[in-house]
């Protein structure tokens, strides 16, 4: 399975690049990337801003693209890195903010999605009513994506096709993302409460 790493945010709130910030002797979104290929994936299919781009290593197994205009939210990331992945494959999504979600916890969740009950087709971490990531997706939910719109539009889809999620459990670090310093330093806490 693919991943569609999403990472070109303009981190408004954070005043400063979020995805760049040290974390773990490596940066958020390296990090993120680590966790990713340490979960198993094949290739990781990573949309990133100019800056962000720039300023990460390329690494193997990891194929990138910059989206030039990510004021335009982010199913502008979503298109691009749909586009990046193969014909019929299934996938999964996972945001960039999200240094804590552990490679354990994604195989895992990877692992649930290969065993899906017919008629499903998505699985998803959901606490009281809020998804979290990576979320699993079947490969018939790339043309889906294709209509979706702004940063609110993967969500619409998700109701839209509500029957067909699976909704299971998750440790609080696929819930919270950083976008401002105090949730960054918030995040630092934790990781050093847990040792990385």
């Amino acid at each position: 399975m693919q991943a569609i790493l999403l990472a070109a945010g303009l981190s408004t709130r954070m005043g400063r690049q979020k995805l760049l910030l040290p974390f773990g002797g490596k940066t958020v979104v390296e990090s993120v990337i680590d966790n990713l290929r340490g979960a198993g994936f094949s290739k990781i299919n990573a949309v990133l801003s100019r800056e962000v781009a720039a300023a990460i290593a390329s690494s193997p197994g990891v194929e990138t693209r910059v989206n030039e205009a990510p004021e335009r939210g982010q199913s502008s990331s979503l298109a691009i890195g749909l586009a990046m992945l193969p014909e019929g494959a299934d996938f999964c999504i996972m945001l960039g903010d999200l240094p804590l979600v552990s490679s354990e916890d994604m195989a895992a969740l990877a692992e649930k999605f290969s065993a899906l009950s017919p008629g499903k087709s998505v699985l998803a971490p959901c606490r009281e009513g809020v998804f979290g990531h990576p979320m699993f997706y079947r490969a018939l939910w790339k043309k889906r994506f294709a209509d979706a719109s702004g940063d609110a539009g993967g969500r619409n889809m998700l109701k839209r096709f509500a029957e067909e999620v699976e909704l299971v459990p998750a440790p609080a670090a696929h819930f919270k993302d950083m976008d401002t310093p105090e949730e960054y330093e918030a995040l630092l806490s934790k990781a050093r409460l847990a040792g990385k």
